[in-house]
């Protein structure tokens, strides 16, 4: 995106009331770059064309950083998925994205919960309108869960047939890799469900959704994004990595808990710090937004590195 240094908005907006246009030679209005709130009516006057122009001015020289432009775009990852997604902003893994990439990376979440792939294919032009002035980095894709529900009798509920699944899926890394040669994506397969969490001390005979249908949906996921040369994670697997995996990572036998979603987001950092693609999107090799206003010092009166400083002492976040 080339750097905008001014901006014309239409006079009939509204502008700060601590600003007071003047009139330039041009017939054109200034104001500050800090008004970013427009809230005084400029009265139009009679045959006369206003316009506001908006336009960078150097930062004060006490604080750190670059002239302020508007607007600024930083990059965009996108979350795209079933409640998995939705959901994975109470303590979860794309909360701990968004923490991470603060100040690098605006982390966007389009999670449906009760999705399945067929569904997703529907808006999959209005999430990711290939004519967008921006297209995301990254986009993190998940769905699978509720499309690996059983077939009900009557036709209903959220199950897709497995060969759909995998050509729905493949519509779909098609579609974001279309976006732009700069946009990567991961994809995150089916995880493993806690059947009796689930279901409690009365599982069905022919319950809805199993752990094994789980199975089955996540190496066709797998297998699709290994024919697209997609980056994935084999959730299904990792969940169980812990020999407590169904005491701790689940709040409902589905949904992660803390625990579990930790296991994603090491996961997805470590398919970003080890990915070849340039530019890196690993939130160490990423340059923050502006500078540091002030060096961290630590407790023995030495500079400390500002990513150290994103969780309390003994938190880490390397993955592994």
């Amino acid at each position: 995106m080339s750097t905008l240094t001014s901006t014309i908005l239409s006079a009939s907006l509204l502008i700060p009331g601590t600003t007071k246009p003047t009139n330039s030679p041009n017939n054109q209005l200034l104001f500050h770059k800090n008004d970013h709130y427009l809230n005084r009516i400029v009265t139009q006057k009679k045959r006369a064309s206003f316009f506001i122009k908006a336009q960078a001015q150097e930062v004060e020289p006490s604080v750190p950083s670059s002239p302020i432009i508007y607007p600024t775009a930083r990059p965009k990852f996108v979350l795209f998925g079933s409640s998995i997604v939705q959901f994975s902003f109470y303590e979860g893994w794309g909360a701990t994205l968004a923490h991470l990439y603060a100040r690098q990376v605006d982390v966007l979440v389009r999670g449906y919960s009760g999705w399945n792939s067929r569904a997703a294919l529907r808006i999959l032009d209005k999430v990711f309108p290939k004519n967008a002035p921006q297209q995301p980095s990254l986009v993190i894709v998940y769905f699978g869960g509720n499309d690996a529900t059983h077939p009900q009798p009557d036709g209903n509920g959220s199950h897709v047939p497995l060969e759909e699944y995998k050509e729905n899926m493949r519509n779909i890394f098609i579609h974001v890799q279309s976006l732009s040669e700069k946009t990567r994506i991961i994809f995150l397969s089916t995880p493993p469900i806690n059947e009796e969490q689930l279901y409690g001390d009365s599982i069905p005979s022919d319950p809805p959704k199993t752990n094994e249908s789980h199975r089955i949906y996540s190496e066709a996921g797998l297998e699709v994004s290994n024919e697209l040369n997609i980056k994935s994670i084999d959730l299904w697997s990792a969940i169980q990595e812990r020999s407590d995996w169904k005491e701790v990572s689940f709040i409902d036998g589905i949904h992660f808990t803390k625990e579990g979603s930790e296991v994603v987001s090491r996961k997805i950092l470590k398919v970003l710090k080890e990915a070849d693609w340039e530019p890196s999107l690993y939130w160490k090799d990423m340059a923050p937004e502006y500078q540091e206003y002030y060096t961290p010092i630590g407790h023995g009166g030495e500079p400390i590195d500002e990513s150290n400083t994103r969780f309390p002492p003994g938190v880490e976040w390397e993955p592994v």
